[in-house]
């Protein structure tokens, strides 16, 4: 009875700890900026809206999404070397005011071209807010409307 008992406290947990999992997504795995830049860099290289939308702050509206913004963060390629940096974003009262969500990273992928065909190509690089939801960063995307 006792095994019986501690059997089904498990499978509680366990079920528990799936659901968890599974309603976080791919989010599951940015658990520092340094991540969450991973996880772009493969949208990048695969020109994926679809794999770069999960990584959207689950706060921001859905109908502040734009197809623009999601082709802009994954659009243009990516050349062979690049630096991830993270800087704090401020004053809180100004970002408020712009976003729906507040950011408090800004996360870059600064390119390293050395040719001025590559600077044509790729540009100097991309860079996102981004903030964090239940110990995981996202992006955060959502401007307030006007």
């Amino acid at each position: 009875m006792v095994g019986r008992m501690q059997l089904k406290r498990v499978c509680s947990i366990l079920g528990a700890c799936c659901i968890m999992y599974f309603s976080q997504g791919a989010s599951a795995a940015q658990q520092t900026p340094e991540d969450l830049a991973q996880l772009w860099i493969e949208a990048i290289k695969e020109n994926s809206t679809a794999r770069i939308r999960p990584l959207i702050h689950p706060a921001c509206p859905q109908d502040s999404i734009t197809p623009e913004i999601l082709a802009r963060m994954v659009g243009g390629g990516l050349p062979e070397t690049y630096d991830i940096e993270t800087r704090e974003l401020g004053p809180r009262a100004e970002l408020e005011k712009v976003y729906a969500v507040v950011p408090e990273n800004q996360l870059n992928i600064r390119f390293r071209t050395s040719t001025p065909e590559d600077k044509a190509k790729y540009g100097l690089g991309k860079g996102f807010p981004i903030a964090r939801a239940s110990g995981t960063w996202f992006f955060v995307i959502c401007l307030k409307s006007r």
